[in-house]
């Protein structure tokens, strides 16, 4: 049966590829304030499945790194039921969640798994002189347009009501955990760690 201590043992060590390290870890007790922290209040989910939440930002590049030991993590649980991985996107300004519902536009047209990297990689590593959202916009149209999404369909899809309604989720969750930084692991609303606790 997979356990919360397993869980967190697994969260703790994504920022770390040794199998080594992962497996001496787990055997240690974890230290409150080091390896995770409480969640004050906890967030009440029901206790199955486990819910782990990856909380990222598209303009993160720590995130960005984070983002396939996480896919592979979830890939490694899939076939559990007692675990689901949730990637919530994060805008900490109501001008950002532009970004979040790009996210989801993309899962509300089936493109998620093909454009959701690759526009990461886009966002940071080219040259963006955006000083407005509606700037920012008219190039991430473009972007979608060359991979073969009609712009009118497009900003149909992201100003949907599917697409508004899990932003709103979505910030909902991360006010709940109290997060204030990315990338951020949410385990079962009770903990939260992340890679920058590894070795602290």
């Amino acid at each position: 049966m997979t356990s919360r201590r397993t869980l967190l043992a697994g969260a703790a060590t994504l920022g770390i590829s040794s199998p080594t390290f992962c497996l001496a870890h787990e055997q240690k007790p974890f230290v409150e304030g080091k390896d995770f922290i409480l969640v004050d209040p906890p967030v009440t989910y029901p206790a199955r499945p486990i819910l782990v939440h990856e909380f990222f930002a598209y303009t993160c590049p720590h995130c960005y790194r984070l983002a396939p030991l996480m896919h592979e993590y979830a890939e490694s649980v899939a076939s559990d039921p007692q675990v689901q991985v949730i990637p919530v996107p994060v805008a900490w300004e109501e001008s950002f969640e532009l970004f979040p519902k790009i996210y989801y536009a993309f899962e509300a047209l089936g493109r998620l798994q093909e454009l959701h990297m690759p526009f990461w990689e886009w966002m940071l590593q080219g040259e963006h002189p955006w000083n407005s959202v509606p700037e920012a916009q008219v190039d991430i149209e473009k972007w979608v347009g060359e991979h073969g999404i009609d712009a009118s369909h497009w900003n149909n899809t992201l100003e949907s009501f599917v697409v508004r309604n899990k932003v709103r989720q979505a910030t909902q969750t991360w006010q709940q955990y109290d997060i204030d930084s990315t990338p951020v692991i949410g385990i079962a609303g009770r903990f939260i760690t992340a890679p920058h606790m590894i070795g602290s």
